[in-house]
């Protein structure tokens, strides 16, 4: 092998040894991003687990307090005179949700829409008793959290998704791509010393040559 062919060579195996060098630190720097941002889904995936959980309580609380109220209205009126005031009622609000960005996650916001109040007569003009009233106020209240709940799971449930694919990226660039990587530097490594070795022998040999050729002349 000619001295200009292995500098060539040599050049060559430097220069991808640089560029292969350069990946892996880029590979490294997408890795501590998204690192970074899986903890910040981490982060907002146990506050909107707080949130659902405290939304579940109030829930349970108000669905209880709402079954009291309605026993209460179904003794003084019966349940053929709760049933048609319930008929009656049909100009609730449909809930409305907006959609947000956060961490590159779609949120549902907004969608506990208040709904109207009762009309305090009936249609045959009989008024509305203050047990009715405050039964329907309690279901109206309740499904304002029953909306606010769903959305907390809907919430919780992207927050996860988006979770679960941040880590299995992290995954796949620590386990998979960043070895791959490394063990192909190594090898580059190993080649060129194998190389300057090859050089540094080809090197002496060649100025014992010239030596012995100046003590001949």
């Amino acid at each position: 092998m000619s001295p200009h062919v292995a500098m060539s060579e040599g050049t060559s195996s430097k220069t991808e040894l640089l560029e292969r060098r350069a990946e892996r630190e880029l590979v490294r720097e997408g890795k501590a991003v998204l690192e970074e941002r899986r903890d910040l889904l981490a982060h907002y995936m146990l506050d909107q687990v707080r949130h659902t959980e405290q939304l579940a309580k109030e829930r349970d609380h108000m669905l209880d307090e709402a079954r009291q109220l309605l026993h209460r209205a179904a003794m003084r009126h019966g349940l053929s005179g709760v049933r048609r005031f319930a008929v009656n009622e049909t100009n609730l609000p449909l809930p409305q949700w907006q959609i947000e960005n956060r961490l590159g996650t779609s949120w549902l916001v907004g969608a506990a829409a208040v709904p109207a109040r009762p009309p305090r007569e009936l249609e045959d003009g009989v008024e509305v008793s203050l047990e009715l009233d405050l039964t329907v106020s309690a279901f109206q209240q309740l499904l304002i959290r029953l909306l606010e709940l769903a959305e907390a799971e809907n919430n919780l449930l992207r927050l996860t998704d988006a979770f679960r694919r941040t880590q299995r990226r992290v995954n796949a660039l620590d386990h998979i791509l960043l070895p791959e990587i490394t063990d192909a530097i190594r090898r580059m490594e190993e080649s060129m010393d194998e190389m300057e070795r090859d050089d540094l022998v080809r090197s002496l040999l060649i100025k014992r040559k010239q030596a012995a050729s100046a003590s001949q002349d």
